[in-house]
This record gives C-alpha cells, sequence and structure tokens, in this order.
C-alpha cells in the first residue's frame, strides 16, 4: 500500500508557508538554506503564491535575490 504525506512546509520561514501535498516522501536535505527534495507527483500549496503541480521528482530550495544595495545575494522574504 502506497503512503502519501498530507502536508510538509517546505519554507519554515515564510510568513505564510509553502506546503507539499500528496507526496510519497519530502526530505530536508540541508536545513539553513531549506533545501528539500520532493519524491514522486505532489502538489506545492501557498497562499500567497500560485499552486504548482509537481510531476516528478524534484529539489525544493529557497528563493535567493539580489540586494544591489548590499550588494549580494539574500533569501528572498514575503
Amino acid at each position: 500500500m502506497k503512503q502519501t504525506l498530507e502536508k510538509v512546509n517546505v519554507a519554515p520561514s515564510s510568513d505564510e508557508g509553502h506546503f507539499v501535498e500528496k507526496s510519497k516522501n519530502v526530505v530536508e536535505i540541508e536545513k539553513v538554506n531549506e533545501t528539500f527534495k520532493v519524491e514522486g507527483p505532489a502538489l506545492l500549496t501557498t497562499k500567497n503564491h500560485t499552486n504548482l503541480e509537481i510531476k516528478e521528482d524534484c529539489l525544493i530550495v529557497c528563493q535567493q535575490v539580489y540586494d544591489p544595495f548590499k550588494q549580494m545575494h539574500e533569501r528572498s522574504k514575503d
């Protein structure tokens, strides 16, 4: 019997959260940069972005943006 995960937050630092639903497995690869491996088809849902259908295994990483005033990349904020 295949078991699916109901809901896993793959953006713990987000104010709203970004959730992988209906996946076979979600593995946290790296905590500081919030990197996750999603196994199998799933659905990425959020309150403040468009939902995304995941069709195969993938990696989810926190978005990095360039701040020209600091002249460096930093984690995107909601």
